[in-house]
């Protein structure tokens, strides 16, 4: 079968606006499984699981992330019944910023999902799941899944993920109101259960005002130092400016800032938001701050994270900013 013309057939019977499309959908546009076979075979698709493909073209050029999640729909696509979908995959249903998970799909239930939930790619948990512990959401497509609450999300991923990961996952929930106080009550209620003692530790270090999983990391890193903890988003007046520093230290009149996770998660900087920024960081040098900025690729080696903030914690007021 000649190439140009298979690409043409494919894109003629590709779902508009759909990323994703099932060999069922395409069979009914005329792309039958013989079709379908050659333009895996000449690379033109990929297939996520068994009956759900991808346009390599555009499966190339998509970030890590969102490859997981795309697999995680290829799923939804499939999968017979209504598996109640927990752990990270939960978490991406929810929105949450995942760092450095497993792509795997997590579904918990009192026994094994029907469909293509026994593929090697999928993680069946097998554990009490209370009613008040699941809800059901709806989707951008208007599709409807059940998943574990934003609770029950974060305790489990804290149970068995480690523990930068968790407190990420813990973050964002916090901060897009879930409650601690449910949490804790979560964790009481599994004595004895595997990873519970990891969870508390999670949840001890969970902080809603971490605003990316940046801020997140670098507030981990911090905690590490020998030094006084800082404040967090704590507003400071600057003319007739307000402005929020991811990290203050008020008395070395210090702060420092993340500059944006743009590499790892979707939402770079534009041009004038760095120029605010500099606006911002020139109008509190006057008022004698000092700034350590930190990018993702810095948090790589904590140890000289911490040297640098240390540096400018215990230099004198006069010192030029990092």
């Amino acid at each position: 079968m000649e190439r140009l013309h298979l690409v043409r057939r494919l894109e003629h019977a590709w779902p508009d606006k759909a990323l994703l499309a099932t060999s069922a959908v395409l069979a009914e546009s005329g792309f039958g499984e013989r079709a379908l076979a050659e333009a895996l075979k000449r690379g033109l698709v990929c297939r996520l699981r068994r009956g759900v493909y991808v346009q390599a073209a555009q499966w190339r050029f998509l970030k890590p992330w969102e490859q997981d999640k795309f697999r995680l729909h290829a799923h939804l696509l499939t999968v017979r019944g209504d598996p109640v979908y927990s752990y990270f995959s939960a978490a991406r249903l929810h929105g949450l910023y995942v760092w450095n998970c497993s792509a795997g799909v997590h579904v918990t239930g009192k026994s094994a999902v029907s469909g293509t939930s026994n593929a090697k790619d999928v993680v069946a948990h097998h554990e009490p799941l209370a009613e008040s512990e699941s809800e059901q959401l709806t989707l951008r497509d208007g599709n409807r899944v059940l998943v574990t609450t934003l609770e029950r999300t974060v305790v489990d991923c804290a149970r068995v993920g480690a523990f930068s990961q968790a407190v990420i996952i813990g973050d964002h929930a916090v901060h897009n109101g879930a409650r601690l106080e449910v949490m804790w009550a979560a964790i009481e209620a599994m004595p004895g259960r595997r990873g519970v003692r990891k969870a508390r530790r999670v949840l001890r270090a969970i902080d809603g005002r971490s605003e990316s999983p940046g801020e997140s990391r670098t507030r981990l890193i911090i905690a590490e130092m020998p030094i006084e903890q800082p404040e967090l988003q704590k507003e400071l007046l600057a003319g007739d400016r307000i402005y929020r520093p991811d990290f203050v230290w008020e008395k070395q009149k210090l702060i420092v800032e993340f500059d944006g996770d743009i590499k790892y998660f979707a939402y770079g900087r534009t041009a004038d938001v760095i120029l605010d920024e500099r606006k911002r960081e020139k109008r509190l040098t006057e008022l004698g701050w000092r700034f350590v900025r930190l990018e993702w690729k810095d948090l790589a080696n904590p140890v000289d994270v911490k040297r640098r903030i240390m540096a400018r914690y215990a230099a004198p007021f006069w010192s030029a900013a990092a």
